[in-house]
């Protein structure tokens, strides 16, 4: 099938253009039985739906609700216009199973040979951002087409400027969360899973960061639910259960995970992505990362169950390309789960759990 984000075109192009395939289209299908849900206190069709990320704007959301998608979530916003990376920033790569952090990878930039429910793809954006201006308008376009049991999160976060004060970086988090929170979205989410700010790049990965970013932006959105999106731990690692008692006290739920990061060269061993030398490191998406999310997902879910965390919300994210793999999720007792690359190259993907789960 054609990918609703078509990655032989430059961001720009599918911003402007998108989305393609049956997503510019309206579905014909009568829809099957769904069960009703609950999310944060609002209803959901079905607890699915797509990440920030392949969602460029609010054409994107209201084509994924018409599809079956019920939870989605804009693409990551910023206080700020930001530009992204160069083209391409999708491309196959050759996962050969389960993508480890820091594995090399051979990229194959034939795109067309992309098996979703095999292969693994490059996720190399740099989080791109309109200025608030025109997402904040465009939100709000997006907003009037929700009817009850869709739903919109927003996600967001801080830009890091060159000599800018660690004060003056969770300050931008705090400021972005009033611009999102300004659209009257439902829920915000803050992005602390792509490269930016913190130890190994990531500040889902630092402890005092992540901290003060969320008493920073507690105020700020004042009765709006918030989620945290955070990114993959190894099983040895003794930050997820610190980390997950910051957002118990600051926060709504957990999105989990991102991205797995890994090298992308070409046969030769040379950095495929064009650009800056960042880009050899590379979010690695698909099935070839699903390992990840499950064991995320498992062991969020043994947190939140050892301490009565009853509200907290948790939802299931990565290498989500078949309706099994949305019932393996869902049976570790998550509130829901979300596809970015299966659903971008399958936009038939929720109907296919609700025939699957729901007939």
């Amino acid at each position: 099938m054609t990918p609703f984000y078509d990655s032989t075109k430059s961001y720009d192009d599918n911003y402007q253009n998108g989305p393609f395939g049956d997503f510019a289209t309206a579905p014909t299908d009568t829809f099957p039985k769904t069960i009703s849900t609950n999310f944060l206190g609002f209803p959901l069709n079905i607890p699915f739906g797509i990440p920030a990320g392949p969602l460029l704007n609010s054409k994107f959301v209201t084509s994924a609700w018409k599809w079956g998608f019920s939870l989605n979530t804009y693409k990551t916003v910023r206080g700020n216009e930001y530009p992204c990376h160069p083209f391409p920033n999708v491309i196959k790569v050759d996962a050969k199973g389960d993508v480890k952090p820091g594995d090399t990878l051979i990229g194959d930039n034939n795109v067309n040979s992309i098996d979703v429910t095999r292969d693994g793809i490059t996720n190399s954006f740099g989080v791109p951002s309109r200025s608030p201006q025109i997402w904040q308008e465009d939100v709000r376009a997006g907003l009037k087409e929700m009817k009850p049991g869709n739903f919109m999160i927003l996600s967001f976060m801080g830009t890091k400027k060159e000599g800018m004060t660690f004060e003056q970086y969770v300050e931008d988090f705090a400021r972005t969360a009033k611009l999102a929170k300004d659209t009257g979205a439902p829920v915000l989410e803050v992005n602390f899973s792509c490269p930016n700010v913190g130890k190994e790049g990531l500040i889902c990965n630092d402890i005092e960061t992540s901290r003060a970013i969320l008493e920073a932006v507690r105020p700020v959105r004042g009765n709006t639910p918030l989620l945290v999106k955070i990114g993959y731990f190894k099983k040895d690692d003794s930050i997820p259960e610190q980390l997950l008692e910051i957002i118990y006290q600051h926060a709504n739920g957990v999105a989990a995970i991102n991205t797995i990061q890994a090298k992308v060269t070409d046969k030769d061993g040379k950095q495929i992505l064009p650009g800056s030398p960042v880009r050899l490191m590379s979010g690695i998406c698909g099935a070839a990362i699903r390992w990840a999310g499950l064991e995320m997902a498992e062991r969020i879910m043994e947190v939140k169950k050892r301490k009565d965390w009853k509200d907290f919300v948790v939802i299931g994210v990565g290498g989500v390309t078949t309706p099994k793999d949305f019932k393996r999720y869902m049976n570790l007792g998550v509130n829901a789960v979300q596809s970015a690359t299966g659903a971008m190259w399958n936009p038939r993907l929720a109907l296919d759990i609700m025939r699957a789960q729901y007939a």
